[in-house]
């Protein structure tokens, strides 16, 4: 099997169904009662978990822990949409991590859609597309307040 060194490019389905059947007991044990838990045992679940990724899956997870968006890139966005003063710290980083939660189910998504669609190599924006129409379908996507003027 060749070896990819873009942490992006799709992995072989067969490889990722494997290794989602193995980690499914333990993400869900992961995602029960993590509030108030041991911070330890949550280390050593989170352990677990990342011990069974493939090497293209670890890839790919790390890249995602080192991704962010511009602080103030963000600001600006939030300060044109809302129309209102600068925002401060803390506001920012909860857009920040919703945006990027929001940009990884698209992500995951769209490899869905590769996988239905039997095709192989990086993300396309074709695949990005149909994610996101599934994803408004969902409920996932918020909807406008407000209409647009002109189209």
């Amino acid at each position: 099997m060749k070896q990819s060194k873009d942490p992006f490019e799709a992995a072989p389905v067969e490889e990722d169904e494997r290794a989602v059947k193995r980690c499914k007991t333990s993400v869900v044990e992961l995602t029960k009662n993590t509030t108030g838990a041991d911070p330890v045992k949550m280390a050593n679940k989170m352990q677990t978990i990342l011990s069974q990724f493939t090497e293209d899956q670890m890839s790919r997870y790390e890249s995602f822990r080192r991704s962010a968006f511009k602080k103030s890139d963000m600001e600006k966005l939030v300060q044109r949409i809302t129309g209102g003063p600068k925002i401060d710290d803390t506001m920012n980083i909860i857009v920040r991590g919703i945006t990027k939660m929001f940009v990884g189910d698209l992500v995951e998504t769209a490899r869905v859609v590769m996988r239905e669609r039997n095709d192989s190599g990086p993300i396309r924006p074709c695949h990005i597309r149909e994610s996101y129409r599934r994803l408004k379908l969902q409920g996932k996507v918020p909807r406008r307040s407000v209409q647009r003027l002109f189209r």
